[in-house]
């Protein structure tokens, strides 16, 4: 199982990498064409836009497998252990739930914007809205591969 996931962690990772590289090439002529030019593209300024929100759905799907999202632990790291215990428990859980219901919200949204066209570019909002669920299913996954890490690490210690 993690030599699969960590095919799709490197999948994701060029998929950022070319997201990144679009979005700054898109960027670049949008600012070449208003400040040299005086006129502006829609379709370069939604490039960039579209490229971010997948970058950013991505990315956090990256940044839950390995940990890197914000916690702040202040009055955790102050618990006792059986507290602490309780709340990752409590707090996984509502990440779990949490992603669900992004993922059945943003599957209903593809839905519902499949025939809606973007301004610029022309391409159903769908494909935009589909970094909301994707993302969303990405972080599920990658959530529960760290939930069983930590109990197989919890069982090693004892």
């Amino acid at each position: 199982m993690k030599l699969i996931l960590d095919k799709l962690e490197k999948i994701i990772l060029w998929l950022l990498a070319l997201l990144f590289a679009i979005m700054v090439v898109s960027l670049f002529y949008q600012i070449v064409m208003r400040f040299l030019f005086k006129s502006a593209n829609a379709w370069s300024e939604e490039l960039t836009r579209y490229s971010f929100i997948w970058m950013t759905m991505l990315g956090s799907a990256i940044a839950t497998r390995r940990s890197r999202n914000m916690d702040v632990d202040f009055i955790v790291n102050r618990m006792p252990k059986l507290l602490k215990n309780v709340n990752t428990v409590i707090t996984k859980g509502l990440i779990i739930a949490f992603l669900l219901v992004i993922t059945v919200y943003g599957i209903s949204l593809v839905g519902i914007t499949f025939k809606q066209l973007s301004a610029g570019l022309r391409v159903p909002m769908a494909c935009i809205y589909a970094a909301v669920p994707t993302g969303g299913i990405l972080m599920l996954i990658f959530t529960i591969e760290v939930i069983i890490n930590d109990i197989k690490s919890k069982v090693k210690e004892g």
